[in-house]
């Protein structure tokens, strides 16, 4: 998995490039599959970069793709950078997040497609720093910007935020922790 930040264009310039001319290129080297996840706001000002991971890949919620290649996902996408709180082992961030947080956001997210990728090690120089790359989408975008449908109904909002909170402070540094909401486009499937 590749994370690539912007050179000094504008935010529509670069999206425009990574899906006309870079993803192109990407797709004659014939991958097996191919998925492109762009941001939809210009991000905080970072200096540019291309991080490769090694990661390991799992779906606990899949949505069945009826949309054809190249189209956007017809949902928008949470796009979140992990990092694991200071003190905590590898072992236990990875149980934290696989045996806490994702039960949890499956039971108080609408979540239509959930991909966790645990990040093994970086595959290229100088890889910016990051333990686990989620994307999550809900099946409308009133799911994630309506606080009370995305955090479980208007009566349990509240409580379910504080669960929320309390969990990911306990394994993440949410400091360092970055979130993106973006569109997704299968290049191919």
């Amino acid at each position: 998995m590749y994370v690539l930040r912007g050179n000094g264009e504008s935010h529509q310039a670069w999206s425009d490039r990574m899906r006309n001319e870079v993803s192109p290129r990407l797709l004659d080297l014939e991958p097996s599959k191919l998925q492109l996840t762009v941001t939809e706001a210009p991000p905080p000002k970072v200096a540019s970069s291309v991080s490769g991971y090694e990661v390991e890949e799992a779906y606990p919620v899949a949505y069945d793709k009826a949309w054809s290649d190249g189209e956007p996902t017809p949902s928008p996408i949470l796009l979140t950078m992990l990092r694991k709180k200071g003190g905590i082992s590898s072992e236990e961030f990875i149980r934290r997040w696989h045996d806490g947080h994702t039960p949890l956001s499956l039971e108080i997210h609408p979540l239509w497609y959930y991909q966790r990728n645990v990040i093994r090690e970086p595959v290229t120089q100088g890889a910016d720093a990051s333990d686990g790359i989620v994307l999550e989408a809900c099946r409308t975008r009133g799911d994630f910007l309506n606080p009370a449908r995305f955090f479980g109904g208007a009566l349990k909002m509240v409580p379910n935020m504080l669960r929320v909170a309390k969990d990911v402070s306990g394994f993440l540094d949410m400091r360092k922790t970055e979130t993106f909401y973006a569109t997704e486009y299968h290049l191919r499937s």
